[in-house]
């Protein structure tokens, strides 16, 4: 479990594109009841709680509580994938996604079905979607409404398994290496196998997903141009995600998409060895898998990889350097051979077991910093502050 204290307030407003929306993390008791007086501000008729009954009860709970104060509340779960079309909205009403990536994607599918102009708030409750899906304009469907706040409660992320916390990661893992490498060494140092991390912690990382979002989304807002390096591990990762039962975690798959990626783009000429590293020993540093599971062989992989990718090749995002995407016609995606995917599976694959081999590498990390080439490289200092994050 993280170890939570201290009050945390941070403000932001995301630009992307024509539209913004204020992003606000915070922890301790004292700030529900100024989330209670924010979400009062857009004078609702009602607010529409979208949730699952997986959620801690607790957590429901206490947001009922206090959006009463402001405004009828009312309950629609989640079932499946999406809400169930009963009655939609008043387009007075302000939908509240409480939950992970799930909700927050199902919320926004049914704020876009409401008449009017749709009015959301996110409060995300998963690490994944405090860093990353809570802060994009983009959804597995398409471009999806801009929300009125993004209110993150490092709260939630009390009741979270360490699995859960460390899988929640992928984003920051990401970042750091497809957009902002100046910051390896810093994250690095500071990232726990055990996935034990205090709230100071927690906070910097999501402020530094949330500082790498507002530069690239400033002018790419649907995720097209550069933008498009938050995708970068995707392919790989989707492909998992689509074996079923067999399937790892989402930060796990994107662990074992980013290292394949490294190796593709290292074996096509582009990425060098230094920068395949330090792949290996940011991922061992987060002590997610390095192997694909037992259950999992490479021509599973190679299947899945075709069926996502249908009807052409996959086309992953690959790095000319660390926060350097390779661009190719104009696109951060690269059409790839599957001979050099198979080439690239075996990054992943053959080295005994991964707990063993993040274990080695994370005492072998190289010293100093690889080279700062991303876009956001210069332009982060102030979502750590200064030193460490």
């Amino acid at each position: 479990m993280s170890v939570f204290a201290s009050p945390i307030a941070l403000d932001r407003y995301l630009v992307a594109g024509s539209v913004s929306f204020p992003v606000q993390v915070r922890c301790g008791d004292d700030s529900f009841s100024e989330l209670a007086r924010i979400a009062a501000e857009p004078a609702p008729d009602a607010f529409v709680l979208v949730t699952e009954r997986t959620l801690p009860r607790a957590h429901i709970a206490r947001v009922l509580r206090h959006l009463g104060t402001a405004a009828p509340t009312c309950v629609r779960w989640l079932t499946g994938q999406d809400v169930p079309d009963r009655a939609a909205p008043t387009p007075g009403s302000v939908i509240v996604a409480l939950g992970g990536t799930r909700v927050i994607d199902a919320a926004s599918r049914l704020a876009a079905r409401t008449e009017g102009r749709p009015r959301l708030v996110y409060l995300p409750t998963t690490l994944r979607a405090m860093s990353d899906s809570a802060l994009s304009l983009v959804g597995p469907t398409g471009p999806r409404p801009a929300p009125l706040l993004v209110r993150i409660q490092l709260d939630f992320l009390r009741t979270l398994t360490p699995d859960a916390v460390r899988s929640g990661l992928s984003a920051l893992v990401r970042n750091v290496l497809a957009v902002s490498p100046a910051f390896h060494d810093r994250v690095a140092d500071r990232l726990r196998p055990d996935a034990r991390y205090d709230t100071g912690t927690l906070a910097s990382f999501i402020a530094l997903c949330l500082e790498v979002r507002a530069t690239l989304l400033h002018y790419d807002p649907l995720e097209q141009g550069p933008a498009m390096a938050f995708h970068y591990g995707r392919t790989v990762a989707d492909a998992l995600r689509g074996l079923g039962a067999d399937a790892p975690r989402y930060g796990e798959a994107t662990a074992l998409g980013m290292l394949v990626a490294a190796r593709v783009a290292r074996l096509s000429g582009l990425l060098d060895e230094e920068g395949e590293r330090a792949h290996r020993e940011l991922v061992a540093r987060w002590g997610v898998p390095m192997e694909l599971p037992a259950t999992v062989t490479a021509d599973d992989l190679l299947a899945a990889l075709r069926r996502t990718a249908s009807p052409g090749r996959p086309t992953p995002v690959l790095l000319d350097r660390l926060g350097e995407p390779h661009t190719a016609g104009g696109h951060l995606a690269t059409e790839v051979g599957e001979d050099v995917l198979r080439a690239g599976i075996d990054a992943i694959i053959g080295r005994g077991a991964g707990a063993s081999r993040a274990t080695e590498d994370a005492g072998t990390v190289a010293e100093g910093s690889p080279p700062a080439h991303g876009p956001a490289g210069r332009d982060l200092a102030a979502a750590v502050g200064p030193g460490r994050p």
